[in-house]
């Protein structure tokens, strides 16, 4: 939680440095609440999708993430799931799509920085190649709800909330999948 935390202080202090308006792009509102509850229903159904996958890709990367989880968040409560994916999704997104996006896109254009940051963002998840893709693509989706709306509160909200529901969801799969094997 702390290093997911640290990161949005880094994309704090990298927005102060840049002169890049951060909190203008923080305003809680219903629009911004509703757009990132429903963007994360696509987040969603991508898990099921993975979950349900018998491609040898999607398969092993199901085999990596509950590896993790298994490793990670196996005897975690669901407070403290929440707390990790708050953290999550806050620190990623005021890094990469509240600082270094915009201030990219400052010296180049917000396509450019838009698929820049999302390699970054994959590159930060890449604990293997197909990872790296998926995060890649996670990041593209996110980044482009932060450009069209000109918002971060929408993908923190989506990001915070997939996170949470997968984690919730994988380890109660992984619990399931342990209690079988030992029955």
């Amino acid at each position: 939680m702390l290093f997911e935390s640290s990161l949005g202080f880094a994309g704090i202090l990298i927005a102060l440095w840049t002169g890049t308006p951060l909190y203008s792009r923080l305003e809680i509102t219903a629009e911004a609440l509703r757009r990132g509850v429903l963007a994360s229903l696509p987040m969603f159904l991508f898990l099921g999708v993975v979950t349900m996958a018998r491609w040898a890709p999607l398969v092993r990367l199901r085999r990596q993430v509950e590896s993790l989880v298994r490793e990670l968040f196996a005897e975690s409560h669901w407070v403290e799931i929440a707390m990790i994916s708050f953290a999550a999704g806050l620190g990623e997104e005021v890094l990469f799509r509240g600082a270094l996006q915009p201030w990219i896109a400052s010296w180049t254009n917000p396509l450019f920085a838009l698929c820049a940051v999302s390699v970054l963002f994959g590159l930060a998840h890449s604990i293997s190649t197909i990872y790296f893709l998926v995060a890649t693509l996670v990041g593209f989706y996110l980044g482009w709800l932060a450009l069209a709306y000109d918002d971060l509160l929408a993908p923190i909200l989506a990001h915070s909330l997939y996170d949470f529901f997968a984690l919730v969801y994988l380890q109660r799969r992984v619990g399931l999948q342990r209690r079988v094997r030992r029955d």
